[in-house]
């Protein structure tokens, strides 16, 4: 993920996969080992960053826009 993740206990980024990957699988910390999440949950707050990161240029277009529009 480009931003917005990292561990809480030590900021890596990094995460290490359970060979069985199933949602109720817990991913660990690749930094310090700490047990993260469910990777069912991680899976959606992976998806849910991306839709937010493709919707950003666009509103970001349309802001410049208003601008262009009110001066």
């Amino acid at each position: 993920m480009r931003s917005g993740f990292g561990c809480e206990s030590c900021g890596s980024p990094g995460v290490r996969l359970p060979a069985d990957l199933t949602d109720d699988a817990m991913i660990s910390c690749d930094g310090c080992g700490c047990t993260l999440m469910a990777w069912g949950a991680f899976k959606r707050r992976v998806e849910a960053q991306e839709a937010a990161e493709r919707r950003e240029p666009s509103e970001r277009h349309a802001a410049a826009a208003q601008q262009r529009a009110t001066r």
